[in-house]
């Protein structure tokens, strides 16, 4: 069956457009940022809208990241993360399958593998993708010269995906008093 051709007016195709600069900047809404080593900045491009389940339930951006993009759905979310040498973010994962592509800056990917903790560095233009299930984190190594954040770009499956911490995380993020006691 073919597909439908449509014909759309500009103005409905520059509602699909998001320019990097227009894409509003976020350093919250996730409960591990306040912590140092975990400090980032999030630009939702399109998708990542906040999941079902209340406080125990987290979009991979957080909430206060709004896509720009927001009348779609097309079935995955693309956001940019930015951060200074040595931040990233807590071990966690995701319902839906998690894809990086580094942007900018070195980045270390980190996982939980079958004899402990593993991971990879990787330079721009190199991209990881994690599977439903696996704990992760990233973090940036470096950035460019000249520059002083690392960037990658995420693409995440779903129009609300879930992320969920690792026990660790949530006893580190307890500790420090970032854990939001109705998630207890």
């Amino acid at each position: 069956m073919p597909i439908e051709v449509i014909r759309p007016k500009k103005e409905d195709v520059l509602k699909c457009i998001a320019r990097y600069d227009e894409i509003t900047a976020v350093d919250g809404g996730l409960p591990d940022q306040p912590i140092e080593g975990f400090h980032r900045t999030f630009r939702n491009a399109i998708g990542f809208t906040q999941p079902e389940g209340g406080e125990e339930v987290y979009s991979p951006i957080g909430d206060e990241a709004k896509p720009k993009i927001s009348h779609l759905s097309p079935g995955f979310g693309i956001g940019y993360v930015s951060a200074k040498p040595g931040q990233g973010v807590m071990m966690h994962t995701h319902d839906t399958n998690e894809t990086f592509v580094v942007v900018e800056g070195t980045w270390m990917f980190e996982w939980e593998g079958d004899n402990g903790n593993d991971h990879v560095i990787l330079n721009e233009k190199d991209i990881a993708s994690f599977p439903v299930g696996i704990q992760r984190r990233f973090e940036c190594v470096s950035a460019r010269e000249g520059e002083e954040k690392g960037t990658i770009m995420a693409v995440i499956g779903g129009d609300a995906p879930s992320a969920e911490w690792s026990p660790e995380s949530v006893e580190r993020m307890k500790a420090a008093g970032t854990w939001p006691e109705a998630a207890e």
